[in-house]
């Protein structure tokens, strides 16, 4: 019975919470105990996936309409990244090394974040330019 009413809260949590170590937390039960239900019980393991997809969703709509909000208040970004993800026509294409460009010494937007600095302070730029230099020469050495 215990189990049972540990259970049915520790699922609550997890409709509300999509995380299994948040909504541990909040029922007091170990990340073990809800692995080893999880293997002993396929119907505690169903019953969990639902819940956390339930969970993911409520998220979901708490994010978009936090977005919503922004695009209401006429915040130029939230309504740039709305009509890049959802609108054909605004989508900019993006090379297959779009990341791996960004992390590049001579991109752009390197560039960028240097004359930003630059105008603050001699030593940070020195800096920055070391940690990009860093960056991407554990970038190099990652993709040989």
């Amino acid at each position: 019975m215990k189990k049972h009413r540990k259970e049915e809260e520790f699922l609550e949590q997890a409709r509300k919470i999509p995380n299994i170590s948040l909504a541990c937390e909040k029922t007091g039960l170990s990340r073990n105990t809800i692995y080893r239900w999880r293997k002993e019980d396929p119907e505690f393991a169903k019953r969990l996936d639902e819940a956390l997809a339930t969970g993911v969703e409520s998220v979901n709509d708490l994010a978009e309409s936090k977005l919503i909000a922004h695009l209401n208040n006429g915040n130029l970004r939230a309504i740039e990244y709305w009509l890049d993800n959802n609108k054909k026509k605004y989508a900019r294409p993006r090379p297959k090394s779009f990341w791996e460009d960004i992390f590049r010494r001579d991109s752009p937007i390197t560039a960028i974040k240097i004359s930003v600095i630059d105008k603050e302070d001699p030593k940070k730029v020195e800096k920055a330019k070391q940690k990009i230099a860093k960056r991407h020469q554990d970038s190099a050495s990652e993709s040989t």
